[in-house]
């Protein structure tokens, strides 16, 4: 008990510290469980919420890494503890299997984000939320203003949790207002799916889409996919910090930490 009580303390400190966002150097992304000692030399970590207790976040934050956790908005995951009515999916996402579009305006849907995912995020004392599936709008636009409401929200009822947004370009000027950071995936790199081959991008790819970020004001994150052991990494890295961006490289799995 007596060490509960000192971790809490220490988080509270940790917070109190004034501990920004805009600081972090180094970042990592992984959605499979960690051995947490790998990781002391990151400040900020994006982790799947559900392979960890809330004693093991307390141990992150005490290491003072930043701890994020992943909340997926759009999607049905047939793999979590969860289920939903079947009138409410209304497609298969072809490249992930076991991930499902939903109707996110069913009430059904808010329900299971606002008084049931997001709470068991609280409880274990993570830091944030990294909000995918925004960029659902290209496929559906008619969830424009149901997307933006929700990540208003979330940052209303939580204003001192960091709300970093992942994508959602046709949204970036509207969510700009509401969230700490973005992160980009791809915006250097390219994976194909169907030959499971990576690429580095041209600069002709990237470099509008550079303004458009550097104009948000915001923490930039940039999450690009090659193969382990490709030597391309150091060029893509030293490429994204040479626009003040704050760069990770892993596979297209997400399911192991890279330094």
């Amino acid at each position: 008990m007596r060490l509960l009580i000192l971790l809490l303390l220490l988080n509270f400190l940790s917070f109190q510290s004034g501990k920004k966002i805009e600081d972090v150097n180094r970042y990592a992304v992984c959605y499979s469980k960690i051995n947490l000692d790998e990781v002391k030399n990151f400040e900020l970590l994006i982790l799947d919420p559900d392979h960890y207790s809330r004693d093991e976040v307390l141990y992150l934050k005490n290491l003072g890494i930043i701890t994020i956790a992943y909340l997926n908005i759009a999607e049905f995951e047939t793999y979590r503890s969860y289920s939903i009515p079947e009138s409410i999916i209304i497609g298969k996402n072809p490249f992930w299997k076991d991930h499902f579009y939903v109707d996110i305006r069913s009430e059904i849907w808010q329900r299971l984000i606002f008084d049931d995912k997001i709470p068991k995020i609280i409880s274990k004392e993570f830091d944030g939320f990294f909000i995918d599936m925004i960029d659902i709008v290209q496929i559906f636009p008619q969830f424009e203003e149901t997307i933006i409401d929700m990540v208003k929200l979330i940052k209303s009822r939580y204003p001192y949790k960091f709300v970093i947004a992942n994508n959602g370009w046709s949204l970036i000027d509207t969510l700009k207002n509401f969230v700490d950071a973005f992160l980009v995936e791809g915006l250097f790199t390219r994976y194909n799916f169907e030959t499971k081959r990576y690429f580095v991008r041209f600069e002709k790819e990237y470099v509008d889409r550079v303004k458009i970020l550097k104009n948000t004001g915001k923490k930039i994150f940039t999450l690009d996919f090659l193969s382990e052991g490709d030597r391309r990494k150091y060029f893509v890295r030293n490429l994204s910090r040479g626009y003040g961006f704050t760069p990770y490289i892993s596979t297209i799995e997400l399911n192991k930490i890279f330094k």
